[in-house]
């Protein structure tokens, strides 16, 4: 028990627990600077829970294979690289080719067909095929890094994302009235503001709510963006002149000549304060505004 737990504590502070081993256990094979990049990779998805059930290309599992953490036999026989993991019942086919000085690795999902790939020159990673990793492989740390984000995670990660995004949508319950796209927002009542500020939202109430209905053309009837000068909020203190119920303030310029246009007889409503003095007749005595030189 006590060795157990100093094996999980070295594993969480040392990142390259477990190399040493599994190198141990194929150095005598090892032929190629490839080799060591094979086993360099094949520890990397061991640690993160890949078990290698043999070589080969075939797709399809039995359900009778035997998993280990050891590279299988014959997994370097070969020029090119074809050796099969399994991990969460998923079946997972490595693919190393050898080309130019480089090596191509391909990871293959079996399941969807998914693939990831990454590139790495041989001769600039490997430096040895004997020796501890800071002679073989000086940028081992670069190279883990980009096994794990390029190779491994771009197919367990996507696979992880996929089944959370499908539980989340497949729950009814867990879907807000307001996450849909296509949702119209609903038509506030007359007088209410609503909380969020949108193209329903009233205008203040000590503006006229001028214009209304040509934003809403559900708004009950009346108004628009013309001032109607007759309607309720017509200015009552200055109804203007010559037009019954009168003209809007500023209709007829201070000290203008304005013909009245109105019915003849046709004056002030009752109650209304009679208009000012706009006649058009002769000036009154000793005026003289040169107006009929």
């Amino acid at each position: 028990m006590v060795l157990f737990v100093l094996c999980k504590r070295r594993m969480a502070t040392d990142p390259l627990f477990g190399w040493d081993l599994t190198f141990k256990t194929v150095e005598k094979v090892v032929r190629s600077k490839s080799d060591v990049l094979i086993a360099f990779i094949h520890w990397n998805m061991i640690k993160r829970g890949f078990r290698s059930i043999g070589i080969g290309d075939e797709r399809t599992l039995t359900g009778e294979e035997e998993k280990s953490e050891l590279l299988p036999s014959g997994w370097n026989d070969q020029d090119n690289y074809t050796l099969r993991y399994i991990l969460e019942d998923k079946l997972y086919i490595l693919h190393g080719i050898n080309t130019d000085g480089n090596i191509i690795i391909n990871l293959l999902k079996s399941e969807d067909l998914a693939v990831s790939n990454l590139a790495i020159n041989i001769e600039e990673t490997v430096k040895s095929t004997s020796g501890n990793i800071e002679k073989l492989i000086p940028n081992h740390k670069d190279l883990m890094f980009n096994i794990k984000r390029d190779l491994i995670d771009v197919l367990t990660e996507k696979a992880t994302t996929s089944a959370q995004t499908q539980t989340a949508s497949d729950n009814p319950h867990d879907r807000r009235p307001d996450s849909d796209p296509l949702r119209v927002p609903p038509r506030p009542l007359p007088g209410v503001r609503p909380d969020s500020h949108d193209l329903w939202e009233m205008p203040p109430a000590q503006l006229p709510n001028v214009g209304r209905s040509d934003l809403d053309p559900f708004a009950p009837g009346g108004g628009g963006m013309i001032f109607n000068p007759f309607g309720p909020r017509r200015d009552i203190e200055n109804p203007g002149l010559g037009v019954p119920g009168g003209l809007p303030r500023g209709a007829v310029p201070p000290g203008a000549r304005f013909d009245p246009f109105a019915p003849p007889g046709v004056g002030p409503m009752p109650g209304r304060r009679p208009p000012p003095p706009d006649a058009d007749h002769f000036p009154p005595p000793g005026f003289n505004d040169n107006m009929f030189m």
